[in-house]
């Protein structure tokens, strides 16, 4: 399979650093012209799944308004320019729970939106969480910061309760790819 080809392309809206849509003419591999095919530029973020030293897992809980509602999440945010998704991610955690990590596992960088692109994440698990400070977000969010078992993360995750799918998408990388440590449940 062969990649498009992009033609033209023109900025038609920009909020920039939030939101950038752009207009592309493309040219397909079998010489195929599409003339409006759109692109959608977020911000990209990172997310980590922090496993504290007896195995359970931090988690916030928050009102998101994009969803409408209080979900269960990990801390997660936007990468800074320049700012390498690492760094975000521990500066992340830091912020919302007051928490650092010993060990940083990266679980791989993805776009959320296979055509129109919309926001590339970065998907991490800290693992010997410690709190070393108190949680300073400095965002609008109200959050609450609960340390949970995996068995109660994967019914959250079951009853809707994690509600963002960046956020199901850091628990389920973090189980399939063995990411997390075996403890005895709590």
């Amino acid at each position: 399979m062969k990649p498009w080809k992009t033609v033209q392309e023109n900025v038609v809206f920009d909020a920039s650093p939030y939101l950038k849509v752009l207009k592309q003419r493309v040219e397909l591999p079998d010489g195929k012209s599409v003339d409006d095919f759109f692109q959608v530029h977020l911000r990209a973020f990172a997310v980590v799944v922090p496993v504290l030293p007896d195995g359970r897992i931090l988690t916030i809980r928050q009102y998101k308004h994009g969803l409408g509602r209080v979900s269960l999440t990990f801390p997660a945010g936007f990468v800074e320019d320049g700012e390498a998704p690492d760094v975000a991610v521990r500066r992340e955690l830091l912020e919302e729970t007051g928490y650092e990590a010993q060990s940083l596992t990266h679980l791989g960088e993805f776009v959320d939106n296979g055509n129109q692109r919309g926001c590339v994440g970065n998907y991490y698990v800290a693992t010997g969480c410690n709190k070393i400070a108190e949680p300073d977000s400095g965002d609008l969010e109200e959050m609450e910061i609960a340390a949970l078992s995996t068995a109660d993360i994967d019914a959250a995750l079951a009853n809707g309760d994690i509600g963002i799918i960046h956020q199901a998408s850091a628990w389920a990388l973090a189980k399939a790819l063995n990411a997390l440590p075996i403890t005895r449940e709590t």
